[in-house]
């Protein structure tokens, strides 16, 4: 097939010859040719390889436009992710610029709420354990400033009364009962708080959308329930610490802090309210009410609670 297509018929005077003494002179000379050209050329030429050439052809032609098809569907595809990535780009920029700018203390306070877990994991020598003390205690105190500011001459006792009502005041309160302890299960509370600060700073900064934005969302939107999961860290913490002193792994005066700490917040502290109300039905389904137990240990719980409930209306 390949020499009948590059056989010159125009230049050949025999098939020139040939082709004149045909009446009338056709206007499709392809069959004259191949006939011609099987007869006086190549035997072995077939002269319905045309047919064949035809649907090779077309098929080709069609394995090109789908070719040509799918690149134009590649390139559409390409085309509408650039324009989405574009309108998202937009989207980020606007938003930003729509966002009011955080006060720079607002972020300072944040940044080192960030650095407290590193802080933690690796400060862990009884030496070095203050450093982190003291550095949640700094935190707290630039929070409770933000939040009230500092007290005007002759209104102190009133500042410290409403302060009381403020989780960052009661964290100090707590946070010095922790300089008696290098145990990291007492900082759990406090990691629980600055956890719940870091996660409002980063959704605050309106970052991409990822993991980590993600998971703080999740974390801002259950606030309130992981502010109560503080609050009943602190009274099991408080339990522990009394069964501590007698397995010489706490002291009294780890105890009295962490209890003085959950009266005023009983008291004064919403969340804790919450906590001990919850705790307290818990106890009391599934220990106090519980037939499962035998009767005469369900009195010893009963005591135990009723001396509890006792002890946190001691003031």
């Amino acid at each position: 097939m390949e020499a009948y297509n590059k056989f010159d018929f125009d230049g050949n005077q025999d098939f020139q010859h040939y082709l004149s003494n045909i009446f009338p002179t056709p206007i499709n000379q392809e069959k004259y040719k191949r006939n011609w050209y099987k007869k006086y050329i190549d035997s072995n030429f077939d002269v319905n390889d045309k047919q064949q050439s035809q649907n090779q052809e077309q098929t080709n032609n069609q394995q090109q436009q789908q070719q040509q098809q799918q690149q134009q569907q590649q390139q559409q595809q390409q085309q509408q992710q650039q324009q989405k990535q574009q309108q998202q780009q937009q989207q980020q920029q606007q938003f930003q610029r729509q966002q009011p700018k955080l006060p720079f203390q607002l972020v300072i306070e944040g940044v080192l709420k960030v650095l407290y877990f590193p802080a933690l994991l690796f400060l862990q020598k009884p030496e070095l354990h203050k450093y982190v003390n003291l550095g949640s205690v700094f935190i707290c105190l630039m929070a409770l400033y933000r939040i009230k500011g500092f007290p005007k001459k002759g209104q102190y006792q009133e500042y410290f009364a409403k302060s009381l009502r403020i989780e960052f005041t009661t964290n100090i309160l707590y946070m010095i009962s922790l300089f008696a302890i290098d145990n990291f299960v007492f900082q759990m509370p406090i990691a629980l708080h600055f956890l719940v600060g870091a996660a409002e700073l980063w959704t605050s900064l309106g970052q991409d959308e990822g993991f980590t934005l993600r998971f703080a969302q999740k974390i801002v939107k259950n606030r309130e329930e992981i502010l109560i999961t503080k609050q009943k860290i602190e009274i099991y913490l408080f339990i522990y610490s009394l069964i501590g002193i007698f397995i010489r792994k706490t002291s009294l005066f780890l105890s009295v802090f962490i209890l003085q700490n959950i009266l005023l917040k009983t008291k004064c502290n919403e969340k804790m309210m919450k906590a001990q109300s919850n705790i307290k039905d818990w106890y009391k389904k599934n220990l106090i009410d519980n037939k499962m137990i035998p009767q005469s240990f369900r009195k010893v719980l009963e005591l135990i609670w009723n001396g509890y409930e006792k002890l946190m209306t001691i003031f």
